[in-house]
């Protein structure tokens, strides 16, 4: 169908079109110390995906904008959670890196007795 005989709306009309996709997420710090938020978006059953890098100083950055033109504990407050969500984490992340090092010490030290 042509456009002039009604197959695709001229004006502004709204249109929805759903799509399936898969997304996968990642942290990642570089060789020069720049951690990056990577996102993976991945077109139906596609094994190829789209890669989406953003530094995460620019989220912080961002985050902060944002929150800063909060009044009151509404905006502070949210600064305050997520900070210590992020410290949280970031233990957790120690202990985890710990564990791993120190089984592949001692598989390093005693696997061959």
């Amino acid at each position: 169908m042509l456009l002039s005989e009604g197959g695709c709306p001229m004006s502004s009309d709204r249109v929805s079109i759903e799509i399936p996709i898969s997304i996968e997420n990642d942290l990642e710090v570089d060789n020069d110390g720049h951690f990056f938020v990577l996102t993976f978006i991945f077109p139906a059953d596609d094994e190829d995906s789209v890669e989406c890098r953003v530094l995460f100083d620019d989220i912080v950055e961002s985050l902060i904008g944002f929150h800063a033109d909060e009044p009151g504990s509404d905006g502070y407050g949210q600064l305050y959670l997520i900070a210590n969500e992020l410290a949280r984490q970031a233990e957790r992340l120690r202990e985890v890196a710990g564990r791993i090092e120190d089984s592949e010490v001692s598989d390093d030290l005693f696997g061959d007795i």
